[in-house]
């Protein structure tokens, strides 16, 4: 890539981070995230407010909600909740839960890194989606949550953060779910120009959450050249990115549950998956968490079952075919429970590998007849369905720790 870039904005301040940050917004539902804004109205959350996080009967029109979110953002900026930058910086920016860190490099990449390509997606997105995320940007005029990238990792550029990082962070504060959130900003010159040299030696990077933020930030770039002449070093023209190395990122599986068994017993159920699996009953088992690529967990009355795919049934040669999460709609949702399409069919729902035992429960006392645990997809496996220009089925990835919004804000320019 051809390199990184300071960025010019805000940071939150010391004294409120805790406070101000908001909680990881797509892991909360929209009604704990209408909760936790009233009752948090100084949080950031209360500037990315969506119509889901309203009741039915008091949704504001969409061109109001905009309007509030740009004046609960104009109103944190200037009651002393975040710090104007005196210059543009590099930030280093380390997420620590007590079992696992990773550190990324907060800065700037151009829009054109997306456009050519050389930042690589894994998912499609939602136009809908895109569409609101657009005018969020034409109105609200803020980035505030990081693009999150990944790159092969580097023993030069991981010197240099662990070297900076040994010395006590500038900002350092605990969300509410006990991730520690540690701030350096790399204010020595020549470091800033030994990381940028470095990342200019770095090619291709991988976008590993935020492919919506990107696309729409890449469409709203596009509506803003119409408007007026851009010359590359707009800030609509720059995404605001963080890039963790690949050996740093944790990867948890999403797994998946159905409303029903498709018409058949338990019974017949087994019967059918012993087709292509080797079924296994775990009497005693809580919980099952396979812990190998084409191993599954099955919980149904109350009974976990491992299946683990035959010799034969995998198709190795294709980087998303071969996907656990492929191999499950393939033998079992399509061709066993008739769910065929995974983005719509109101018979599958899905649950964050990061909620374990309490998120299946949940979904089972909602009546959800079975659930299907996966291995986690790995970030070789994210790579090279990307490299091959592919995508991935929707929820095959969840990476934890997830960065948050509201330590960092570039306004447009």
């Amino acid at each position: 890539m051809p390199g990184i870039k300071p960025f010019a904005g805000y940071l939150v301040s010391a004294e409120k981070a805790s406070a101000v940050v908001s909680p990881a917004y797509d892991s909360v539902s929209a009604e704990q995230r209408r909760i936790f804004a009233e009752q948090n109205p100084g949080n950031f959350l209360n500037t990315m407010r969506l119509l889901e996080d309203y009741p039915e009967d008091a949704r504001p029109l969409q061109h109001e909600l905009l309007q509030t979110n740009r004046s609960n953002l104009h109103r944190l900026l200037s009651d002393g909740s975040f710090d104007l930058l005196d210059r543009p910086s590099l930030f280093l920016y380390q997420l620590d839960t007590g079992e696992h860190v990773q550190t990324g490099v907060v800065c700037e990449i151009g829009i054109d890194e997306y456009e050519q390509n050389r930042v690589r997606k894994h998912e499609s997105t939602r136009q809908d989606k895109e569409d609101l995320l657009v005018d969020y940007l034409d109105v609200v005029g803020a980035a505030s949550s990081p693009i999150c990238l990944t790159y092969s990792g580097d023993g030069r550029i991981n010197r240099l953060v662990g070297r900076i990082c040994h010395g006590p962070a500038d900002l350092e504060f605990s969300s509410e779910d006990g991730v520690r959130h540690r701030i350096w900003p790399v204010s020595d010159e020549a470091d800033s120009r030994r990381l940028t040299d470095f990342f200019r030696e770095v090619g291709t990077v991988y976008l590993t959450d935020g492919h919506h933020r990107a696309a729409s930030s890449h469409r709203y770039a596009e509506r803003m050249r119409a408007r007026q002449t851009g010359t590359g070093d707009s800030s609509f023209d720059q995404l605001l990115v963080v890039l963790f190395p690949n050996d740093q990122l944790r990867l948890l599986p999403f797994h998946r549950c159905t409303r029903d068994m498709n018409g058949r017993s338990v019974t017949q159920l087994i019967e059918e998956l012993e087709q292509n699996f080797v079924v296994e009953e775990l009497p005693g088992y809580t919980v099952f968490q396979p812990s190998q690529h084409g191993e599954f967990g099955m919980f149904v009355q109350e009974t976990w079952y491992r299946l683990n795919v035959k010799p034969g049934c995998l198709n190795t040669g294709d980087p998303v075919r071969s996907l656990d999460v492929s191999v499950l709609q393939d033998l079992i949702l399509d061709s066993v429970l008739g769910i065929k399409d995974m983005r719509s069919d109101s018979r599958l729902d899905y649950i964050a590998g990061v909620s374990g035992m309490e998120g299946i429960r949940s979904k089972v006392s909602e009546g959800w007849k079975v659930v299907f645990t996966c291995h986690a997809t790995s970030i070789d496996q994210l790579m090279a369905v990307a490299d091959a220009g592919s995508l991935m089925p929707p929820k095959s990835t969840y990476f934890d720790p997830k960065p948050r919004s509201g330590i960092f804000v570039r306004i447009r320019s």
